[in-house]
């Protein structure tokens, strides 16, 4: 083998290594726009609906959010990929994903942008400065990593579970995402206005607002405890009197739940009743 067939094959595989590791995803203002682009905005509309918001998030906003990052994750600098990884619900850890600046507001061009949806996880759940912590520290230890060396799916191969904020669940079916607690705090006190309500009732109104299936409410924790059923309970015990809580409901009595067990009945705090 000459020096010139060793150089042309040197770049072949180079460019046969590049390929392999990124699979480029279409932009959101592309005609018609991808599918990620489509599966994002039907997910943030669909979050506000469910958080009680009117707000409408559209393609254009999406296309703003891309246009601000560049088309790279606006926290890590990252390309965008649709690699798999592992089999659980959330299972594109490179997929664009929509991390809202503010979670307590709704999915509006000001309030979002784009990130890897491994970086949205963690963010959810602990915020930026220890993501940036952790990712200087594997750094330092493990100096430069390549991509992924599978080559992803394309577009049209991507499922419909879009990674916007949600919580990370590990189930007896696996890692599940719902949705982050404050989310389901606007839903909880608007289903109070109209009254009392069973922890149980509250539990199967917000899993039909966040589309919750019956397969996801079927999980349960290590403990054995289902896996929706604590999310909920945790959700309320935010809004209570406690050290933590906002004491925006009260739980006013225990009785028996029809599936066994025992349920709680809650209702607003005198404050809110009297608005």
């Amino acid at each position: 083998m000459t020096l010139a067939d060793l150089k042309w094959n040197s770049i072949g595989y180079a460019l046969a290594v590049l390929w392999s590791h990124t699979m480029p995803i279409d932009p959101p203002d592309s005609d018609p726009p991808p599918k990620w682009a489509q599966v994002l905005v039907n997910a943030a509309n669909a979050r506000n609906r469910a958080r009680g918001s009117q707000e409408v998030f559209s393609m254009t906003d999406l296309a703003a959010a891309w246009k601000a990052c560049g088309g790279y994750c606006a926290v890590s600098g990252l390309p965008f990929g649709l690699q798999i990884c592992g089999d659980g619900q959330a299972k594109r850890p490179f997929a664009p994903s929509l991390d809202r600046v503010d979670r307590h507001q709704p999915y509006i061009r000001d309030n979002v942008r784009l990130v890897v949806s491994i970086a949205n996880f963690a963010m959810n759940a602990w915020g930026d400065k220890p993501l940036l912590l952790l990712a200087s520290a594997v750094h330092r230890k493990h100096g430069d990593r390549s991509p992924p060396g599978k080559r992803a799916p394309s577009d049209s191969d991507l499922d419909n579970v879009a990674t916007i904020d949600a919580e990370l669940v590990e189930t007896n079916f696996g890692t599940l995402t719902f949705p982050p607690r404050p989310d389901m705090h606007p839903p909880i006190l608007d289903l109070l206005r109209h009254g009392l309500r069973s922890s149980r009732e509250l539990e199967n109104a917000l899993a039909a607002r966040f589309g919750i299936t019956t397969e996801m409410r079927a999980s349960t924790l290590r403990s054995g405890c289902p896996a929706w059923r604590n999310h909920v309970a945790w959700a309320l015990v935010d809004l209570s009197r406690h050290t933590r809580g906002t004491a925006e409901i009260e739980r006013i009595e225990s009785i028996p739940a029809p599936d066994g067990g025992s349920m709680g009945i809650y209702r607003l705090t005198g404050s809110l009743i009297a608005r």
